[in-house]
């Protein structure tokens, strides 16, 4: 019987060894958002919204603000209207609830 265990807890250690280069494998999902910016948000983390095209809102967490995102914190209520292009990538971040998409760059 132990060994039997142990034939099964070792079969399952390589299964799961095997697998776990193929799940970390995965590359983060980057893409780009057309819209105009309707402010920052400030919470646990800053958020940056746009309405898009057809009227749907969406939030991008600002993680490592870069000299494109920069104006916008500064003077969100001056920038407020502007056609933007949000370059984003899907992260995963625990304390924010999960997979969340986070601005790379604002054109």
């Amino acid at each position: 019987m132990k060994i039997a265990r142990f034939i099964a807890a070792a079969v399952l250690l390589v299964g799961t060894l095997a697998l776990a280069p193929v799940a970390s494998a995965h590359s983060p999902k980057t893409g780009s958002t057309e819209g105009t910016f309707v402010g920052i948000e400030q919470g646990d983390y800053a958020h940056f919204l746009i309405k898009d095209k057809k009227g749907h809102d969406d939030s991008f967490i600002i993680l490592r603000p870069d000299k494109s995102v920069q104006p916008y914190l500064d003077l969100p209520a001056k920038l407020k209207g502007r056609r933007v292009r949000v370059h984003w990538k899907e992260q995963t971040i625990p304390e924010a609830g999960g997979l969340m998409k986070t601005v790379v760059k604002v054109e």
